[in-house]
């Protein structure tokens, strides 16, 4: 398979396939006499890998290590538990920070429509952003 065809098959471009093959992540090709890459069937498993793991968040640093691991001879399964144990807890983390935003702009977009407009001339900004006298949004319990 050319460049082009293994690209197309996985939804990449070759620009995206050449990089891969530059960090090392994909087996380099055998070439024509034209100097056109050929992929075998296992380079586009390689790519199809990497793009499904890329999708569930790995970077490609974690890809190289689970690659490094399978051709070494190991099964890098425990290792990608791990690795999507922490994914996970850092997931949820982020989702009960996000949460924690969506209720302070609840508060703030609540309490701007009791305030008039500051004129100009106050020495704040904008009292819907700097929220002065609300600081501590009470939980939502009706969504």
């Amino acid at each position: 398979m050319y460049i082009s065809d293994v690209a197309v098959s996985v939804g990449l471009t070759a620009q995206a396939l050449r990089f891969y093959e530059r960090l090392g992540l994909v087996d380099k090709p055998q070439r024509t006499s034209g100097g056109y890459r050929v992929y075998s069937a296992k380079t586009l498993g390689q790519v199809q890998f990497i793009k499904d793991a890329e999708r569930l968040g790995f970077s490609l640093d974690e890809v190289r290590e689970i690659l490094r691991l399978k051709y070494s001879g190991q099964s890098p399964c425990d290792c990608v538990r791990e690795m999507l144990n922490q994914k996970l807890k850092g997931l949820k983390k982020q989702i009960q920070q996000m949460d924690q935003v969506r209720r302070e702009i609840a508060v703030c977009l609540r309490a701007s429509q009791k305030r008039a407009r500051l004129p100009n001339t106050a020495s704040l900004i904008c009292l819907i952003v700097q929220n002065k006298g609300v600081r501590s949004p009470a939980p939502e319990h009706s969504r």
